[in-house]
């Protein structure tokens, strides 16, 4: 549940750094790199693929070291991982006033941010007009790090992108 809660909070920071910046940015994809350095200081490295259309349509697409696809569409989680053979599907409790969040971030010096999302701060970079990395600490005090790399906005970009089948041999855990 942990993990699922910060890639929540990652998707809605990412969402929302875009905002902060880019109000005429429509679509985001860039490949990322995501490190998560536990308290004792054990380091674990995910990369993969995000996909971004507003309104609301975000895609994680993990390649390394597990394949998973997160999909976060309007208020629901879609969590597919083909190794488990097994998808967890979650409707959002509650809604995140995205644009009360913007209108907290401030910057921080050139290219540095700091937005308060669920009283946790979230530093997130932008250079050459694109979100370029974002950082924070999660519920059990892990440091996570995104970099972005390899972006593209406002490209073309399908609403097909976003869609998904489970097969039907999968688990299906619903939150």
């Amino acid at each position: 549940m942990i993990i699922f809660r910060s890639i929540f909070l990652c998707c809605f920071t990412v969402f929302q750094a875009l905002a902060f910046d880019f109000h005429t940015v429509d679509t985001y994809k860039a490949n990322f790199s995501q490190t998560i350095t536990n308290p004792s200081g054990k380091e674990i490295l995910y990369s993969g693929e995000i996909f971004i259309k507003k309104p609301l349509k975000i895609l994680w697409r993990y390649s390394e070291p597990i394949q998973k696809d997160v999909y976060l569409i309007d208020n629901r989680v879609t969590i597919i991982e083909p190794d488990l053979e097994q998808a967890i599907i979650s409707k959002l409790d509650k809604q995140i006033n995205i644009l009360q969040v913007l209108q907290d971030g401030e910057k921080i010096d050139t290219n540095r941010y700091k937005a308060i999302l669920h009283n946790k701060p979230y530093i997130y970079t932008i250079k050459n007009n694109q979100l370029s990395s974002i950082s924070y600490k999660d519920e059990v005090d892990n440091q996570v790090n995104i970099h972005f790399t390899h972006i593209a906005q406002n490209s073309n970009m399908s609403d097909t992108t976003f869609d998904f089948d489970i097969p039907s041999y999968f688990d299906i855990i619903r939150k």
